[in-house]
């Protein structure tokens, strides 16, 4: 009878250790405390950027639902922002295990295998996500979900290099809706993303692909595009140019010992971008900041590229007046006014179609610069230069 009491009680022990294993889900503390409402606004904040703040919602989504297959897809997508190629599998494979019809989850897959440049995988998988959409019984918003698959499909059939059929998928998207300003903008940038890679070398391709470009690609792009031996064969003392932000703050500043080494302290012999930073230092297309640093992998935003193309012409064309060309003028920028620090640096390459506005007016000075748009300005900067 003892022995019998002690199994049942051990059963009952045992039964109560298994139950609080699991994650415990938290109670909703008002109407609007769901899991859907949390992954809806964690989506939200991914179309923004907002990476820290989208991940938040998703694991707020999770404590209230442990198995909720959405959120663990939005944590695959923060990661594969993230370069976190490892997570991103793990929350893609635990998303379509809690719910194998979440189709958004097989798109993050797709995003995955584009990040791993496995770009025939990702457009198998985005064509069988896309055509399990209608078929789904899960809920989601279908056509935005057929156009996010179409969408990367598209990325895909760029990064591979398949350009014609990434136009024609692109297209598919504006089929189902013709006012979709994502479609539209992704094929104006593949057609400048075509221009600027044509018969570019590797390392200029690869500059291409990216989102952003940073202070070791602006060398890279003068050193390996612009005719530097020819331009400065005459100056013995290379002049120093400011690098500024659209604060107007200068990025570096010159070198008080004029004969130092133009070298960087944190540029090691070994960074892929070494001998070209070394060679637009000795220039002075760039600087060193005044510890010495180079901030090779600090990005670079319109504005800063604007000032660096107007301090480049007035060393290449031997013209002190082009620095103050524009003052007093009206701005045809919303967001550039006329007493802007960079109004001059913008007039000057606006001016000369180096670097355009958007058709809406604007000039977008803080917006980052991206790789095939540098290599497009670039090629505009140089036949300025030959022709002048």
């Amino acid at each position: 009878m003892l022995v019998r009491m002690m199994q049942i009680s051990f059963m009952f022990i045992l039964i109560a250790l298994i139950s609080c294993g699991g994650p415990k889900e938290r109670a909703a503390m008002g109407m609007m405390d769901t899991p859907e409402t949390h992954y809806t606004q964690g989506k939200k904040l991914l179309e923004k950027n907002q990476l820290a703040e989208a991940r938040r919602e998703f694991n707020e989504a999770i404590a209230l639902k442990a198995n909720f297959a959405p959120a663990f897809e939005g944590l695959a997508i923060c990661d594969i922002e993230e370069k976190n190629l490892e997570s991103a599998k793990k929350n893609i494979d635990k998303s379509l295990d809690e719910d194998g019809d979440w189709i958004p989850a097989k798109i993050a897959k797709g995003r995955l295998y584009i990040a791993q440049s496995k770009y025939e995988d990702a457009v198998d998988e985005l064509e069988d996500a896309v055509d399990d959409v209608d078929d789904s019984k899960s809920k989601f918003d279908k056509k935005a979900t057929k156009m996010d698959g179409y969408y990367y499909m598209g990325v895909a059939y760029k990064e591979w290099e398949k350009y014609i059929e990434a136009q024609t998928t692109f297209q598919k998207i504006l089929e189902i809706d013709n006012t979709d300003m994502r479609a539209k903008t992704a094929i104006k940038e593949l057609a400048e993303y075509q221009a600027a890679v044509a018969g570019q070398s590797p390392l200029l391709k690869k500059i291409a692909k990216q989102k952003s470009i940073s202070r070791a690609d602006v060398a890279a792009l003068f050193v390996s595009e612009m005719p530097l031996d020819k331009i400065f064969k005459e100056s013995t003392v290379p002049q120093q140019m400011s690098f500024q932000a659209p604060s107007g703050g200068v990025m570096g500043k010159p070198a008080e010992d004029k004969s130092a080494a133009e070298t960087a302290t944190d540029v090691p012999a070994n960074h892929w971008a070494k001998s070209f930073i070394d060679q637009a230092l000795k220039t002075g297309i760039v600087e060193k900041f005044p510890d010495g640093s180079f901030r090779p992998e600090e990005t670079v935003n319109r504005g800063e590229f604007a000032k660096l193309i107007e301090h480049f012409l007035v060393k290449a064309w031997s013209d002190q007046s082009l620095e103050t060309k524009f003052f007093g003028e009206q701005t045809p920028y919303a967001d550039v006014l006329n007493t802007a620090p960079l109004f001059n640096a913008i007039m000057v390459v606006s001016s000369r179609g180096i670097m355009t506005g958007f058709p809406d007016g604007t000039f977008k000075p803080l917006q980052v610069v991206s790789g095939a748009e540098s290599l497009n300005i670039m090629a505009n900067l140089k036949s300025q230069v030959l022709i002048k």
